[in-house]
């Protein structure tokens, strides 16, 4: 959309090897994710560089397919969404920017489903109420964290999560990919990492 953007100022820092085993060492095998993010992800890869490149992403884990609505462990997760990240970085211009490019399509692929479209039925007053849910979304795609929504104005506010293995660069692409997918216009997304698995991304839209 025109005139929408998330922040790029600086990178994150976030795509390094230790950091990646940083994340996994502090995940637990109760920590999971649906299969639908992996996918995403592995989606991403192959349309940017075809099935030998997911094929080359799949060795770093033991299951060689996810099934959408079934959970997996969120190692496997950052370790499909760290390696397709290492190998788009070049394309789009470093880590974070893959990261956000993998993001994308989590708003489309979710909201098609039938959780997203229940989802979607119970937000129909307009973006603010929508967002005041995405915290429960995030419960129906992984069994760890928490998440809040702080509203600063009628259209802007601050998204907070906690014990969140996802990247908050991931979370401004999937925010932003929300925002296309529903015409809002002008929207603007900053995060940053606030703790050692905690997230803050601001949020607006005119």
């Amino acid at each position: 959309m025109i005139g929408n953007q998330a922040s790029c100022d600086e990178d994150s820092g976030l795509g390094t090897k230790e950091e990646l085993q940083r994340r996994l060492s502090l995940a637990t095998p109760t920590d999971t994710v649906r299969g639908f993010a992996i996918n995403n992800t592995l989606g991403a890869l192959r349309q940017d560089l075809g099935s030998e490149a997911v094929a080359h992403c799949l060795h770093q884990v033991e299951h060689k397919s996810f099934h959408s609505f079934f959970n997996y462990p969120v190692s496997d997760h950052l370790r499909v969404q760290y390696t397709t990240a290492w190998m788009l970085s070049e394309r789009y211009g470093g880590f974070d920017a893959a990261v956000r490019r993998i993001a994308r399509g989590l708003a489309p692929e979710f909201l098609s489903s039938v959780v997203g479209r229940a989802f979607l039925a119970l937000t129909q007053q307009g973006p603010k109420q929508l967002i005041e849910h995405v915290p429960m979304a995030f419960r129906a795609v992984a069994t760890f964290g928490e998440g809040t929504v702080r509203w600063t104005s009628p259209k802007s506010g601050v998204l907070t999560t906690k014990r969140d293995f996802l990247l908050y660069v991931s979370h401004e692409g999937g925010l932003m990919s929300l925002f296309r997918t529903l015409k809002i216009q002008g929207a603007w997304v900053r995060g940053r990492q606030v703790g050692p698995l905690a997230n803050e991304v601001e949020f607006s839209w005119d």
